[in-house]
């Protein structure tokens, strides 16, 4: 049986230590899944859209990757947390060799290590480190057709016991947490937004989907910043024909931690 496709909402970072509803999916998720024979993880944080040289992706390939921290004013300890999962150059060289043959430039790097968007949620999963895992980069510039290709590019080596996961955030609005006064409405404004992700997804409407951007309500809201939602289609194109939601939770009232499978 061919492993799904999976969007997970990594949430806080204080994740890592702090026991949550959230924290508790992803432990119990990683026990419900058939154990994968290897992970392939796109992550909010991996985001080329910003690089000097304009790659479409860049790929891990290193045998050891490290641990990186890639956070800010957290509790002292977590900056020692190391999730020594290994790589595998073998099959980073087969997803480039996809991408290259599309005509998508597609980077191997060798010292690129795992973000918080992948040893947070996959040392609740899979807390032995033993799954090798290949990272594979988003493009805000690209967008989401681009994302949603990508996954299909991927699709059949769930055939492979390859796990696909796309790690982001249903909604992500890190600004309004801090904002005084905060935004009237914000609460509904996040409801609206997560309500037609989860009806437009169920209903399988890739097209509006696609096209969220103009089709979701509060969308800016939700998402200034469009990272944390992309590896959503990264899922949604690597997955079968089925759609399930898996989990709903909201931190500090605005961030939705929804997750989803795609089977």
């Amino acid at each position: 049986m061919a492993q799904p496709a999976l969007f997970i909402s990594h949430g806080s970072p204080i994740m890592a230590i702090k026991q949550s509803a959230t924290s508790d999916f992803l432990t119990s998720l990683g026990k419900t899944l058939k154990t994968p024979s290897a992970i392939i993880i796109f992550s909010a944080h991996f985001d080329m859209a910003h690089d000097e040289v304009a790659h479409n992706i860049v790929i891990t390939a290193g045998n050891t990757p490290e641990s990186i921290h890639d956070f800010y004013n957290f509790p002292a300890h977590m900056y020692n947390i190391k999730y020594p999962a290994p790589g595998h150059p073998e099959l980073a060289g087969n997803i480039a060799t996809l991408f290259k043959n599309k005509g998508i430039t597609a980077i191997l790097d060798e010292r690129q290590g795992w973000d918080h968007g992948v040893w947070i949620p996959l040392r609740l999963m899979y807390p032995q480190a033993n799954i090798p895992i290949v990272q594979v980069s988003i493009n805000t510039r690209l967008g989401a057709k681009a994302m949603y290709e990508f996954g299909q590019l991927l699709a059949p080596l769930r055939e492979q016991n390859i796990l696909i996961i796309g790690s982001g955030g249903i909604s992500h609005n890190l600004p309004e947490i801090f904002k005084k006064p905060s935004t009237p409405n914000r609460v509904q404004m996040v409801n609206e937004f997560t309500q037609w992700v989860e009806q437009t997804l169920l209903a399988q409407d890739t097209a509006a989907l696609l096209d969220y951007l103009n089709q979701a309500p509060h969308v800016l809201f939700n998402h200034p910043t469009q990272e944390h939602f992309l590896p959503l289609f990264a899922a949604m194109g690597a997955g079968g024909t089925q759609v399930k939601k898996l989990f709903s939770d909201t931190e500090m009232n605005i961030l939705a931690l929804d997750a989803y499978k795609f089977y």
